[in-house]
Order: structure tokens, then C-alpha cells, then sequence
């Protein structure tokens, strides 16, 4: 929902960093003759990250630990260069983690900035793409939330792929494909549902249906709204108490033009809605 700049690494680099923590000079050493080509291999990872055809990818069963993924290499051995020797504090990679961590300024990207960035997230889920489990451009910045959304869960088509924040086209995160209604409650309700351009392909307007789904997104907007409402309303009766109903529609599309949160984001869809519901306008609740 946030769209952001890969990081400012490779994976040539980030491999590097994560083997040079790993205290045993022949298991070291095994890891380097093994992947004596992680530019071939980012290379093959961000084509396909673009194409958005990463679901095509073979996958290792989630349960299958001994299963041999590359070279001579476990799927064991691979994913323990992220857990043990990438993430881990105090080891020489810790520090390109958290320079990862705090490229999106601290708002989690797939929830559209309503969580703070806690971990990262694998895209391409390291339980089934051990390989990557290391890749930058498979590591995003991520919020509790969402990466408890999404667990290990990673779709075998494109129409059931999340957005990727780094990859994807800038039609996901610069056209609005969230809207919003006001349901006449006393209090109103705001009720979030997806209303992506009509010229947008089927498999596109499926992706973020799926991307709302993977991270519960429906619900979570609903309830950010819920909260905010109070305070809105409260503002219309005292502060903005003389204002017309052209006069408050004027104010909330201004709150909604906010061009530091995402276009997409619970927000600005909501004084979006807002302001253009006649019935919330013209009363006072």
C-alpha cells in the first residue's frame, strides 16, 4: 500500500555480511563455494519480482528441513544464514537489518501506515524459498500485525499474490483503489470495501482483493475509523459548529489531500467519504 525504494545493498553484500558471522571457518567456507553466485541469483529473484511471477518459483514443503535446495545446501542450512547469523544481534549483518528497518520511516507499507515497522517480512516466505531468505529485496520492513496476518501463507498464482512494496507497478500505490460509505448510524459508520479503476485488468483488481484479505485489512480499517469518528464529530459540533455543509465538505476533503500518508491509506479514504456523504455534512450528530 506504501511503496518503497529497494535497499541500498545486494544480495552479493548482504550474503557476505551474514557469512562472516558464522564463528566456524569450514562452514563458512562451505556457504561461499556453495553460493558462489548470488548476482546470477538476485538477478533471477528481482526479474521475476517484477514480472509478479514469484509464485511460480519452486517451493519447499514447510515441514521438509533435510530437503536439499541448492547445491549441497539444506533447506535447513539456508534458512539459518537469516535467523542465526542475518537478524541476529550482535552479529556483522544486524546492521544491514536494521538499515532495512528503517527505510520506511517506521510505518509498515502493507497495512498502508497504520502499524510501526517491529520486524521484517520475507515476501517470498523463507519456510518455502529458503534460498532468498537473505535477499534484500525479499526483506521488508513490517509491522507485528501484518507479518502475524500473513505467516508463512504465500499464493501459487498471480491472482492471489499480495503487493510487493518494493516491485510492483506504481498504479497499486499511486491510483486509489479504497472507498468508503457512510452507514446513517447514530453514531455513523464508516464501512470500507475495494473499488479498483475499471480499466484495471481482472488479475490486478483480484491481487489487491487478495492483498485486503491476506492482511485483514477490511477489519483494521474499520476499527482505525471507529476511533477517529468520535473526534471528527466532536469537531463539527464545537469548532466547526458554524461552518456550512459546503463549507465542513471543503474541510474534510482538505484533511483527505494529507500527501504524506498513501492514497490508499484508512485516512484520507476516510475524510474522502466524508466529505462527500451530504447526509454526514448537513448534520451534526
Amino acid at each position: 500500500m506504501r511503496r518503497l525504494a529497494l535497499p541500498n545493498f545486494d544480495f552479493s553484500t548482504a550474503l557476505a555480511e551474514t557469512i562472516n558471522g558464522i564463528g566456524n571457518k569450514i562452514i563458512q567456507e562451505k556457504y561461499r563455494n556453495q553460493i558462489a553466485n548470488p548476482a546470477t541469483i538476485e538477478k533471477y529473484f528481482q526479474n521475476n519480482a517484477k514480472a509478479a511471477t514469484l509464485y511460480k518459483l519452486p517451493r519447499v514443503d514447510n515441514g521438509n528441513d533435510d530437503a536439499i535446495v541448492y547445491g549441497n545446501l539444506k533447506k535447513i542450512e539456508l534458512t539459518k544464514l537469516y535467523t542465526q547469523y542475518f537478524s541476529a544481534t550482535g552479529k556483522p549483518a544486524r546492521r544491514l537489518y536494521d538499515q532495512i528497518k528503517v527505510t520506511s520511516n517506521g510505518k509498515c507499507p502493507f497495512c498502508g501506515d497504520i502499524g510501526h515497522v517491529r520486524t521484517l517480512d520475507h515476501y517470498a516466505p523463507k519456510a518455502n524459498f529458503p534460498l532468498y531468505s537473505v535477499m534484500p529485496g525479499n526483506l521488508i520492513p513490517c509491522c507485528r500485525d501484518c507479518n502475524t496476518e500473513k505467516l508463512d501463507a504465500f499464493s501459487t498464482t498471480l491472482e492471489g499474490q499480495t503487493l510487493n512494496p518494493y516491485f510492483d507497478d506504481e498504479k497499486f500505490f499511486n491510483e486509489k483503489w479504497v472507498a468508503a460509505k457512510v452507514i446513517k448510524n447514530n453514531p455513523p459508520v464508516v464501512e470500507y470495501y475495494l473499488s479498483p479503476p475499471v480499466d484495471w485488468p481482472h488479475s490486478d483488481k483480484k491481487r489487491v482483493d487478495a492483498h485486503f484479505t491476506e492482511y485483514g485489512l477490511v477489519e483494521r480499517f474499520s476499527v482505525e475509523a471507529a476511533a477517529a469518528l468520535p473526534e471528527v464529530i466532536a469537531t463539527r459540533k464545537t469548532i466547526l459548529r458554524g461552518s456550512s455543509p459546503q463549507d465542513y465538505a471543503e474541510h474534510l476533503h482538505e484533511v483527505s489531500n494529507n500527501l504524506n500518508l498513501p492514497i490508499n491509506n484508512w485516512r484520507r479514504v476516510m475524510f474522502s467519504c466524508l466529505a462527500e456523504d451530504l447526509w454526514f455534512c448537513s448534520h451534526k450528530h
